[in-house]
């Protein structure tokens, strides 16, 4: 790109005389070239002068209105400020006061005492129900008022450290704006004025916010005695209300419940009276006694779901505490004390699948309350019109007064059942938003324990409190208290489990059964194994169902021992197995799914499974993969079973001591066998380094700081990378079982692709022999053989192409499946790298709307992830054009050249804006880097004009299309083929096999003849000459025959010959033909300058000779030569 002389100059700092009068010349061009325009033209000018004078005077009116509105924010927020300043003062000379003194049980005791004499002993369920709502605001406004105080509170703690570094920026920020503002050149008096003002009021705000602040810091102390006493006070007022509640809760329920019962026995003493009434009225008491039952059921409902509803907001307020209190902690900054703080939460954390299901539960009976409520409006209402109708009719219907008490009795009943209802349905709506706010609480809990708990040490270091706690491990063992889950050892757990199978002796009978019958199974899966390897060692038997059908009875085959462990799993996690054994359950069920990979993956290695006898694996490499799987399941299951049971049993004492150690040995041995795999690996004497043993050098380096955290207390951490090291070994070996399982459908496809094509072409040469044999026997020539050569030919290369595609679709398959396996597998770990974003390298500068600076810091974070954003964007230019070759190469309305441009475009696009994108994450916005870019623009622009003129004409090329990869140009005295088409230059691979590199400049700014652009069909000029005498006619007939019988010669447009001349040689002819390709235009002249030699010399035409007239003439002799002068 030529960069232009206009913005050099500028830059250059020339006169300004200059510019206007190469103004002028380009002016004195336009005008001479347009003389009729030119009193137009001035008149232009004249205009254009004006709307500038206007647009300036515009702009400079918008600047003022944007310092107003700044200077009017400004102002707004000093104003703001100084208003918090003055609370803040007043607030701290209000006395602390002192703090109340700690209660004690009796205290409480006597309190409550004394609140539960106040209420009157003869109160009515209304008065009740009233004073536990007013009961329960109240604790909610103590609570809420407690999370705000413990918020400030934290905030104070940690409010020294940030403070500092705050007044010292606002102190500079003071000094910046007590400056004066100096006018700009050329600037007006107004907008100078209004820029001042706006300085003014930054100067004020500052000067409030650094007075603000200056009080906070010197109050802290102050503040934290009053938000001290303000905590207590609150809390001990909290603890006097709390048991209110549940007094108030059994005071409503005890006399409800007496009241109900009373009326449910009155019902059904009506009901009895009833017996040999008319149908009706004993349907009617009926009735009555059935909502009276309701009734009470409801009441009891109500009782048990407000007991609930108290056990939910205690949760939560519980979470929301351990929420703040785990943030404050992370503020003040982290120590070995708050990893085992997180720990702790974390194991206290309720699962978040049993508070969905109960939050379910709770809106589905939200849903039934509901109908109910409208049911029992609907009958409410139908009951005042039943009753209307039955005053009239009463007598001959119901029969006297007593269906009239029966009618009265079920409107009381459901006058009775509604309010009931509304507060079943208040209670469960709090329930709900109880348990909402604990699923909100408990998922910002977790997100914080997955962001901070990998970097703190979970436990103690392996020391000697390390020692005590295996002591007391050692102590507990003695089998006390095998139905408590306190101290979950091995041995409890053993002997809870020879109780458990004593006591169901069948149940387990009935699993061991179950084990044996796929036991049996198994066995026979294993001979199918080998039947079926050696039917694909027979070519002709081989398909890929035998393939699917292997893989069936591999699964059967893995089922065992996999059904074993959960089966088993399931039934001690049962309500009628101990509590000591709930652990062992979820560890066996979480072990049974590593039990199915392991003997799935034994089955796959063995010599007749999918990996050698399916999908041709090696011999030896597969063998050595069994040893490994085999040592991994000796080593992973034991050890997972006993970590398992300690991590399941929620004991921190068991996490720590046999847990760790199970954790310990496990490190241990994937070591051991990842050093091992490595040494066979070296052992092979392969040149160069292969994946598999820097993958093997990177695990064993993982492996080895995990062992060293273990000894450091970072016991959580080195679990969650176990876990994710053993899900990417099984998800990678998935993966690479589906791309095996896709390439040996793609390869017997292909094989029998070319099985079907050698048959098609087999027959083809035996047509093609015989019409030889007819053409030889005709005397023909021997174009159809080189025909049938050229069809197999495009028949192999077809099916090269099918497999290049096959293959190449393939490998990006097994990319992008590893790609997402990793993620997958390492996807618990991934949240912990957020924190990174609190490691800040460095700050950049961002300029606001409003034209203030604020510093913008650049994390560790953003250094990754522009990392991993260049990372990405050189894959992805790497492999574009392989993808859509892929992607389009199966529709034909897409040409290779086609697919060519848009992979290099795409190829520009990817590398500019994932460029662009990492510098930003660096600090580095377009809105910074569009002047550099400006003056390397200009700056490389005059130094490599050529290489900018060749990039541009490169992008023209690509996108106009004036000819493609493949198509056969001319330019410049070069025909040849085009290969490539880069930025810089083009190839163009000649008819001598000669790679031509021409600059894309070339093409632009001269002449270029494309034979293939639009259409691949050229003429083709053969010119023949005879003898005199021949016959013109004959002639022609001959060269049309020789055109009309070449098999590539086309037929439309059809072929022509003319009789161009009579020359002094002979007669001149021309045959003009018309083929195909380009390719062919050589080879069809040959034919033809062949076939018209053999036909005119069988015809007796003779080929006209060049012919010479030669004149002699008798010359005159010349004279003689002057004798020279004597004595010379």
């Amino acid at each position: 790109m030529r960069a232009s002389p206009l913005s050099f100059s500028v830059h250059r700092g020339l006169p300004r005389w200059w510019l206007l009068a190469l103004w002028l010349l380009l002016c004195a061009c336009l005008l001479s070239l347009a003389p009729g325009a030119a009193a137009q033209s001035l008149t232009s000018l004249a205009g254009l002068g004006g709307s500038s004078s206007s647009s300036s005077s515009s702009d400079e009116e918008r600047a003022i209105q944007a310092q107003r509105e700044a200077t009017a924010t400004a102002e707004q927020e000093a104003d703001a400020l100084a208003q918090s300043l003055e609370r803040l003062r007043s607030r701290v000379q209000t006395p602390a006061g002192t703090a109340p003194a700690p209660l004690s049980d009796q205290d409480l005791g006597q309190i409550q005492a004394r609140w539960e004499e106040r209420v009157p002993a003869n109160a009515s369920q209304e008065v009740l129900e009233k004073l536990l709502t007013d009961e329960r605001e109240a604790i909610a406004a103590l609570k809420a008022g407690i999370e705000k105080s413990a918020a400030e509170q934290a905030n104070l703690v940690a409010q020294p450290g940030n403070g500092r570094s705050d007044l010292a920026s606002l102190q500079q920020r003071v000094q910046e704006t007590a400056a004066p503002v100096t006018a700009e050149p050329g600037e007006s008096k107004a907008l100078t004025q209004a820029r001042q003002q706006r300085r003014s009021a930054e100067h004020r705000r500052a000067t409030q916010e650094l007075a603000l602040r200056q009080e906070e810091q010197s109050t802290i102390e102050t503040r934290q005695r009053q938000l001290d006493v303000q905590l207590q006070t609150q809390r001990r007022e909290l603890l006097e209300r709390t048991p209110r509640v549940a007094w108030l809760n059994q005071r409503i329920a005890d006399r409800a419940r007496q009241q109900l019962e009373q009326q449910v026995q009155q019902t059904q003493a009506a009901e009895n009276e009833t017996a040999e009434a008319p149908a009706a009225v004993r349907e009617l008491a009926q009735q009555n006694s059935v909502l009276a039952a309701q009734i009470l059921a409801h009441n009891d409902r109500l009782v048990r779901e407000r007991q609930d509803l108290a056990s939910d907001e205690y949760r939560q307020s519980q979470l929301a505490s351990a929420l703040r209190d785990t943030q404050a902690r992370l503020r003040l900054g982290g120590s070995a004390s708050v990893g085992q703080w997180l720990w702790k939460q974390r194991v206290a954390l309720p699962t978040v699948n049993t508070i969905q299901s109960r939050r379910k539960a709770t809106l589905r009976q939200l849903a039934e309350l509901r109908l109910a409520l409208f049911n029992a409006s609907e009958r409410r209402f139908s009951l005042n019109g039943t009753a209307a109708v039955g005053g009239n009719a009463g007598m001959t219907t119901r029969g006297s007064a007593q269906s009239t008490a029966l009618w009265t009795k079920q409107a009381a009943l459901i006058d009775q059942l509604q309010p009931l209802l509304l507060r079943r349905i208040a209670v469960l709506e709090q329930t709900d938003a109880a348990l909402q706010s604990t699923l909100t609480s408990g998922n910002a809990l977790r997100q914080v324990m997955d962001k901070e708990l990998l970097w703190f040490p979970s436990h103690l270091p392996m020391g000697g409190a390390w020692l005590d706690e295996w002591r007391s491990v050692l102590r507990s063992s003695d089998g006390a208290g095998l139905e408590q889950g306190a101290s979950a050892s091995p041995w409890n757990t053993a002997r809870a489990l020879g109780a458990s199978i004593l006591r169901n002796l069948w149940i387990y009978a009935g699993i061991v059964a179950g084990v044996a019958v796929l036991l049996g199974l198994r066995r026979y899966a294993l001979q199918k194994l080998q039947a079926i390897a050696t039917q694909v060692d027979n070519f002709s038997q081989d398909h890929f169902g035998l393939t699917l059908l292997a893989l069936g009875w591999s699964l059967l085959y893995a089922l065992p021992w996999s059904f074993a462990t959960a089966a088993l799993g399931t039934l001690l996690q049962s309500a009628a197995a101990p509590v000591a054994l709930e652990p062992l359950g979820q560890a066996l069920e979480q072990l049974s799914a590593f039990v199915f990979v392991v003997t799935l993956l034994n089955v796959l290695f063995r010599p007749c499974g999918l990996a050698v006898a399916h999908f041709g694996w090696p011999r030896e490499r597969v063998q050595v993969l069994r040893q490994m799987v085999l040592r991994a399941t000796w080593l992973i299951v034991p050890i997972d079973l006993l970590g398992g049971l300690a991590f399941f049993s929620h004991d921190d004492t068991a996490i720590s001591t046999w847990g760790r150690m199970c954790l310990l040995v496990l490190t241990l041995g994937l070591a051991w066998m990842a050093f091992r795999y490595l040494r066979q690996s070296l052992g092979k004497q392969r040149p160069g380094l292969r994946w598999s043993q820097v993958v093997s050098v990177a695990v064993m380096l993982v492996l080895a700081v995990t062992l060293v955290g273990i000894g450091l207390g970072y016991v959580y951490t080195a679990t969650e990378v176990i876990q994710a090291l053993l899900s990417s070994f099984v998800f990678l070996a998935a993966a690479e079982v589906l791309v095996s399982l896709l390439r040996r459908w793609l390869l017997l496809g292909e094989r029998r692709l070319a099985l079907n094509r050698l048959r098609a072409a087999a027959l083809q040469r035996q047509a093609a022999n015989a019409a030889a044999a007819a053409d030889a026997a005709a005397g023909g020539g021997t174009a159809p053989t080189a025909s049938n050569n050229a069809t197999d030919e495009q028949s192999q290369m077809a099916l090269v192409t099918v497999s290049t595609q096959a293959h190449r679709l393939l490998g990006l398959l097994q990319r992008v499946l590893v790609a997402l396996s990793l993620v997958y597998a390492w996807s618990p770990v991934l949240p912990a790298l957020l924190r990174f974003e609190g490691v800040v390298l460095w700050y950049t500068t961002n300029t606001e709307a409003s034209g203030i600076a604020r510093p913008a810091p650049v994390s560790l974070m953003d250094l990754l992830i522009g990392a991993l954003i260049l990372l990405m964007t050189f894959s992805l230019t790497r492999n574009l054009p392989g993808l859509v070759e892929v992607v389009f190469s199966s529709t034909r309305r897409v040409s290779s050249s086609d697919r060519y441009t848009m992979a290099t475009l795409a190829r520009y696009g990817i590398t500019i804006a994932g460029t662009v994108s990492a510098l930003s994450l660096l600090g580095l916005r377009w809105s910074q880097l569009q002047w550099m870019a400006a003056a390397l623009t200009v700056g490389l622009g005059f130094g490599l004009q050529e290489i900018f003129a060749n990039f541009v004409s490169g992008l023209i090329l690509l996108v106009e299309r004036p000819f493609r990869v493949g198509d056969v140009i001319t330019i410049n005295q070069h025909t040849g083929t085009v290969t490539r088409i880069r930025t810089r230059a083009t190839t163009v691979l000649d008819f001598d096999n000669q790679e031509i590199v021409i600059p894309n400049k070339t093409f632009i700014t001269g002449q270029v003849t494309n034979w293939t652009l639009s259409d691949d069909v050229t003429r083709l000029i053969i010119d023949v000459s005879v003898a005199h005498g021949s016959d013109p006619s004959e002639v022609q007939r001959m060269l049309l025959a020789i055109a009309a019988e070449h098999p590539k010669v086309l037929r439309e447009p059809e072929a022509n010959c003319w009789f161009m001349a009579l020359e002094g040689q002979g007669q001149k002819f021309e045959l003009r033909v018309y083929v195909g390709a380009v390719d062919d235009r050589l080879p069809v002249r040959n034919d033809l300058n062949r076939s018209i030699n053999a036909r005119l010399k069988a015809a007796g035409i003779a080929v006209a000779f060049p012919q010479m007239d030669i004149h002699v003439r008798d010359l005159p002799p010349a004279p003689a030569a002057p004798q020279q002068a004597q004595g010379t």
